[in-house]
């Protein structure tokens, strides 16, 4: 998604119907002003274009929507909560495998899938997830005949093993907790005048860039486990919970 494009769902994301109005006048200078500055007519319907949001004609005028895919987009493309409270049937899924040395190629695009879909490691060649893997078998299907070199099995913990001690072997949660804890930080010192109607709209803009590009580097290498699989001072949900509270205050405040 183009850059300022993304700036405009994220804005509308947080500040829900209070800026889906015609004019948007109850936020902004002026609408003139928006639509010189930020070319708010081509960013709607470039977001519209692509299905991000979805145009009503009403009696008062146009409003725009988020579609599920634009509020998705907003949130960086994970929901955090809905990621959370997905049910974990108490299984972990594995992938194994052990290609030779003339795949090195394959290899290196197997494990670039295999961190972009959340999967942790447990050894370089024993990866896990919590969730029934359909997209593997697919993804994999090349493979399903040819064990040796790669397979995917269900497995729970044997007696006297735990959970929280696969989760922390397989994802740095110590690294995932340190940019949950710089993130909070940051959000903590930032508190200022936009709070207080002082603030320009170009000032809300300019400090919601860098609040989306502080939680994004925080959320990056969290694998956004189902809650019963949590382990022990996990930070996501506070820093969460953190963040909709300051932009809800911020969008309750500038409009």
């Amino acid at each position: 998604m183009k850059p300022k494009s993304e700036e405009l769902l994220n804005v509308l994301f947080w500040a829900a119907d209070k800026l889906m109005r015609p004019t948007l006048r109850n936020w902004l200078e002026s609408s003139e002003a928006w639509e010189c500055r930020y070319d708010l007519r081509n960013r709607l319907a470039y977001l519209e274009q692509r299905q991000l949001l979805q145009r009503e004609k009403r009696a008062e005028g146009i409003v725009y929507r988020l579609t599920e895919l634009g509020r998705l987009a907003a949130l960086g493309g994970r929901d955090p909560q809905a990621r959370w409270a997905r049910p974990w049937d108490g299984q972990w899924r594995m992938v194994i495998f052990d290609l030779p040395v003339h795949c090195g190629r394959l290899r290196q695009r197997l494990l670039r899938w295999l961190r972009q879909n959340g999967f942790g490691y447990l050894q370089d060649s024993v990866w896990i997830h919590p969730d029934p893997l359909a997209e593997v078998a697919v993804a994999l299907e090349d493979f399903r005949d040819d064990v040796e070199a790669l397979t995917v099995m269900e497995a729970r913990c044997g007696a006297g093993y735990s959970n929280e001690a696969v989760v922390r072997g397989a994802w740095n949660f110590k690294e995932i907790n340190k940019r949950y804890e710089a993130y909070l930080a940051w959000l903590g010192q930032s508190k200022g005048k936009l709070w207080s109607r002082l603030a320009r709209p170009a000032e809300v803009i300019a400090w919601l860039q860098r609040e989306r590009a502080a939680w994004m580097h925080a959320l990056l290498p969290d694998p956004l486990l189902p809650r019963p699989v949590w382990p022990a001072g996990y930070l996501g949900e506070e820093a969460w919970q953190a963040r909709a509270e300051r932009l809800g205050g911020l969008a309750s405040v500038a409009m």
